[in-house]
């Protein structure tokens, strides 16, 4: 009878022992998953296409500052465009887009932690939005979902507590 008293507490105890460990486990599978990003991020060589970007948008920044002086949101979005007419420039953001657009539904739909991405790859998505946001918006007009991924990654929020990142849909709203 004792016994029996023992095996029933010992699988009471063990049911959120087993539960934490499943979710410890699931976690670690989102941040390796976000971590294989990381790591196709630099074989690609996608932070020298980020580099190129951002040295493009700083070579014209007197007449950036002029056009962010004006209300003007077109006259922004024709100076990127103009920045992207250069093949080079033009093919590595479509570069670093396409990657992100990967990334982004993958933290969406949390097969990815965000706390990592925020980590290892919100930088460079940071930088192109900061420098390409108005041109990259101009192209949701249409409704085309290209781009998307790269908002998401770079507007991402570290969660403050890791307890429950363990649990996704529970921080979701403050991610």
């Amino acid at each position: 009878m004792i016994l029996s008293y023992l095996v029933s507490i010992t699988t009471i105890l063990g049911i959120p022992v087993a539960l934490y460990g499943y979710f410890v486990s699931q976690q670690q599978s989102r941040v390796d998953r976000t971590f294989e990003f990381y790591k196709d991020f630099h074989a690609a060589d996608l932070q020298d296409d980020v580099n190129l970007l951002v040295e493009n948008f700083k070579a014209k920044a007197d007449e950036i500052k002029k056009v962010l002086a004006t209300p003007d949101q077109a006259g922004l979005e024709k100076l990127e465009e103009s920045l992207l007419q250069d093949p080079k420039a033009s093919a590595a953001l479509t570069r670093v887009v396409i990657f992100y657009d990967g990334v982004g539904p993958c933290i969406d739909h949390l097969l990815c932690d965000g706390d990592a991405a925020v980590a290892l790859l919100q930088d460079p998505a940071y930088q192109i939005v900061r420098t390409y946001g108005a041109y990259l918006n101009s192209l949701h007009k249409d409704g085309s979902p290209f781009a998307t991924g790269i908002f998401t990654v770079g507007q991402l929020n570290q969660t403050t507590s890791k307890f429950w990142s363990l649990f996704p849909w529970l921080s979701r709203s403050s991610n």
